[in-house]
């Protein structure tokens, strides 16, 4: 049986990461589409941490969709900064006006982590399915690496001497926050169904 997912993203890179491991499934088949087949308003994020973010925006997008409909709310956090931006992370960003900008910011910081909070809302059951993970690491500069997208040329996963955007994407997809919360969501999505 083929699920059909709304991918709650415009972010091309992202929804592009989320396919790549849902490809990596065996045992399940997913129709992917992403808010760019859909006209839908950006909601607010209201809340200050990732996984009331995530729920908002999956309860929101379900809504108009009337889909299964994944969402993640994710950002980089530098420890020594009290996890600073954190949820902001797209607001800092927008901020400083270009990734590059951004990356200046943050070159005095080191120690860091990627959080990844995973909703799917099933609408028709008006439940939700949730997981939230980390990737450790550290922030490098200069930027290194052409793959990857956001903060991925700055962020030096732990146990590797390479960015993100050096190890590449199909590297990426298996130890990235994301995929960590994909994966545990999904064998939360295989006793569901």
């Amino acid at each position: 049986m083929i699920h059909k997912i709304v991918v709650a993203s415009t972010n091309e890179g992202k929804v592009k990461e989320v396919k790549g491991v849902l490809d990596t499934l065996k045992d399940l088949e997913f129709e992917i589409e992403s808010l760019r087949d859909y006209d839908i308003v950006e909601p607010d994020e209201p809340y200050n941490n990732f996984m009331e973010n995530a729920v908002h925006k999956a309860k929101y997008y379900a809504q108009h969709t009337r889909q299964l409909t994944l969402s993640d709310d994710s950002g980089l956090c530098i420890q020594a900064l009290g996890d600073f931006p954190g949820v902001r992370t797209k607001d800092l960003v927008e901020e400083c006006g270009t990734l590059s900008k951004a990356f200046s910011k943050l070159e005095s910081m080191a120690a860091a982590y990627f959080n990844c909070a995973m909703v799917l809302y099933i609408p028709e059951k008006d439940s939700l399915i949730t997981c939230e993970a980390r990737m450790q690491g550290t922030i490098t500069f200069p930027q290194k690496g052409e793959q990857g997208f956001g903060f991925d040329p700055i962020f030096m996963p732990e146990g590797f001497d390479q960015t993100l955007a050096e190890l590449g994407a199909s590297f990426k997809n298996k130890i990235s926050h994301r995929s960590k919360a994909l994966r545990g969501l999904v064998e939360k999505l295989r006793v569901g169904f």
